[in-house]
């Protein structure tokens, strides 16, 4: 459901995020595409560290 609100943002950044669009698509579009972008590796970060501490629990299936 679309929520009339204004975020204030610089001209410049503006600017890249329309330069970030696909064809087509509506800056709302391109923002939740790279919000979904960032929170995908944010996700990988996370199990990276995981990995690297090599802190595992087995268990029984």
């Amino acid at each position: 459901m679309p929520v009339a609100e204004n975020i204030p943002v610089s001209k410049e950044t503006y600017t890249q995020i329309l330069d970030l669009r696909h064809p087509g698509e509506t800056p709302d579009e391109t923002l939740a595409r790279l919000v979904e972008k960032v929170k995908k590796q944010q996700l990988t970060d996370d199990l990276e560290e995981v990995m690297a501490r090599n802190e595992f629990v087995e268990l029984d299936l």
